[in-house]
């Protein structure tokens, strides 16, 4: 198991709606229950940004409608852009 990921609030999350940030939050555990949050309190957004806490390093994006896993990792994470 990587270092970065213990399974406890491994991510911090940038929302975003037509390319401005929206929201930032510092201490996500399961970033599929975090959308639903979104959802839940009528926060609309077009992508997420998911970093890696502990590091600080961008994992990966998922826009609106992606198949969302609840605890994306370096093998199995959303969209990537490359030089991140």
């Amino acid at each position: 198991m990587d270092i970065e990921f213990k399974k406890k609030n491994d991510y911090s999350v940038t929302v975003y709606l037509n390319g401005q940030k929206r929201l930032f939050t510092e201490y996500v555990h399961s970033i599929y229950s975090y959308t639903q949050w979104l959802q839940k309190q009528s926060i609309e957004w077009d992508f997420i940004l998911i970093y890696v806490r502990r590091s600080r390093k961008v994992l990966c994006y998922y826009e609106k409608n992606d198949f969302i896993d609840p605890f994306p990792n370096y093998s199995n994470r959303g969209r990537i852009k490359e030089n991140w």
